[in-house]
C-alpha cells in the first residue's frame, strides 16, 4: 500500500495483537532468507535489477505507488531508499504536475558515465475527490469502538476506497493520466484520439518497471491499453519501445485480484492464442505480442530478454504470485520472492498492516529491486526507515 498519512496505517492493528502470549514466544519468520522460485527451475535464475543496469547504458526506472492516499514525499522516501541501497550518489530533482497535481516527481543521476533517471507517478490526487462523499462519515455523532473506528478511517475509507474507485468510472482520470505517463515514458505522446505515438526523434532507453499494491494493475492497465488501442501503423513502434523493458518488479502484485473484475470466458481464450498480431488483455500477452513483432520496417530484436519479478509475504492478504503461461517466449521470464515482511506469531497471525506494508522496509526486497539476484541468494542492506506504512510497501 505504502501510504503517506497522518496516522500510519501500521498504528491500526497495534491493539489487534493483543495479550503478552503472543509476544513472548513462538515467534517466527518462515521466509528470511526469502525463496525465490522460478517455474521448471529447481534454482531460480539470475537477473538484474536498477543498477546492474544503469553501469551498462542509459536506464529509466518507473515506479508507480499502491492505494492509500500518498503526497509528492512518498517519491522522495523511495528515492531514498534506492540511496541506501546502491551508490548514485546526489541527484537533481524535477516535478511535472498533471491534473489534480498528480505528479512525476524525477531524479536523474549519472552512473559510470550513463544517466540514470528515476520517476516516481503519484496518481492520489486523481482519487480525492471520489473519497469526500465516503469522509462525510467520519464523525463522533456515532459510537463506534476505537479500533473498529479507526480501521474503518483508514483502511476502508481511505485505502480500499482507492481499488473501488478505481475499478469504477471514476477511475477514469487515473486511467487516462497513468496512460499518458506511460505512453511518455516509452517515448510517445497521447495523440488528439487518446492514443500513444511513439516519436522516433527520442532516443530508445532501457527501461525498469516497478509498482506496488495497486500500482500494479495502474500499471498493467496503461500498458494494455496503450497497446490495443494502436493503430497498426503505430504497434510497431509501440513493440520497440516495450521490447525495452528489461525488468518488471511487482511489490504486493495485485493484478489476478483485480482482473477479476474484468474476468470473462472470452478474455480466458484469447489469451490461449498464440497470435503475436491479437492484442490480448493480459500483461504478459502484450509483451509477448510485442516481442514476437516484427515488420521489414522495424526489424530490431528486442534488447534483451525481460523478467517479471512478483514479491509476496504469504501472509499478505492482498498479495498474489504470477504465474506464467505456457506459450511464453524463452526470453520472457517470471520469478516470484516469497518474503516475511514481519514476525508470525504462534503460527496463528502476522499483523495483517505490516505484511502488505513491509516490502519498503524489507532488505531484501529493496536490495533485490536495486541490485538483482545472482542465482545463489538474494542482497540484504540495512533499510534506515520506520515500520510503518507511512514509507513502506
Amino acid at each position: 500500500m505504502a501510504p503517506i498519512l497522518k496516522r500510519p496505517l501500521c498504528e491500526l492493528f497495534s491493539t489487534f495483537i493483543f495479550g503478552a502470549a503472543l509476544l513472548i514466544s513462538g515467534c517466527a519468520t518462515p521466509y528470511i532468507p526469502p525463496k525465490v522460485e522460478e517455474l521448471g527451475l529447481n534454482n531460480a535464475s539470475s537477473f538484474g535489477g536498477i543498477m546492474s543496469f544503469a553501469k551498462q547504458e542509459d536506464l529509466r526506472v518507473v515506479w508507480v505507488h499502491g492505494m492509500c492516499t500518498h503526497e509528492e514525499d512518498w517519491a522522495d522516501n523511495r528515492h531514498a531508499l534506492l540511496q541506501q541501497a546502491i551508490p548514485i550518489g546526489s541527484s537533481r530533482r524535477n516535478t511535472v504536475y498533471g491534473p489534480e497535481r498528480a505528479a512525476r516527481v524525477t531524479f536523474n543521476h549519472s552512473v559510470n558515465g550513463h544517466a540514470l533517471e528515476l520517476r516516481f507517478l503519484v496518481w492520489s490526487p486523481l482519487a480525492a475527490d471520489a473519497k469526500i462523499a465516503i469522509r462525510l462519515d467520519h464523525t463522533d455523532e456515532l459510537k463506534r469502538a476505537s479500533l473498529n473506528k479507526t480501521l474503518k478511517k483508514g483502511l476502508i475509507d481511505d485505502c480500499f476506497s482507492d481499488a473501488v474507485i478505481y475499478t469504477g468510472t471514476a477511475g477514469n482520470p487515473t486511467r487516462s493520466w497513468m496512460r499518458s505517463e506511460v505512453c511518455d515514458a516509452l517515448g510517445g505522446n497521447i495523440s488528439a484520439a487518446g492514443r500513444c505515438a511513439i516519436d522516433d526523434s527520442k532516443p530508445r532507453r532501457k527501461t525498469v518497471l516497478v509498482a506496488e499494491s495497486l500500482g500494479s494493475k495502474i500499471l498493467s492497465d496503461a500498458i494494455v491499453s496503450i497497446w490495443q488501442t494502436a493503430p497498426a501503423s503505430e504497434q510497431s513502434r509501440i513493440a520497440q519501445r516495450l521490447s525495452d523493458v528489461q525488468m518488471v518488479f511487482l511489490l504486493a502484485n495485485q493484478i489476478p485480484l483485480l482482473n477479476a473484475a474484468t474476468y470473462s470466458p472470452g478474455t480466458a481464450r484469447i489469451a490461449a492464442e498464440k497470435s503475436a498480431d491479437r492484442a490480448s488483455g493480459s500483461l504478459l500477452d502484450v509483451f509477448a505480442s510485442a516481442r514476437a513483432r516484427k515488420t521489414k520496417a522495424f526489424t530490431a530484436e528486442p534488447s534483451g530478454p525481460i523478467r517479471f519479478v512478483a514479491f509476496t509475504d504469504p501472509n499478505d492478504l492482498l498479495s498474489y504470485r504470477l504465474f506464467p503461461k505456457a506459450y511464453l517466449p524463452e526470453d520472457m521470464k517470471i520469478t516470484n520472492v516469497i518474503v516475511s515482511n514481519d514476525q508470525t506469531y504462534l503460527g496463528l497471525l502476522e499483523r495483517p498492516d505490516t505484511a502488505h506494508c513491509g516490502y519498503g522496509w524489507n532488505p531484501a526486497v529493496i536490495a533485490t529491486v536495486a541490485e538483482g539476484y545472482d542465482g545463489r541468494h538474494l542482497g540484504s542492506i540495512p533499510v534506515n526507515v520506520p515500520h510503518s506504512c507511512g514509507l513502506g510497501g
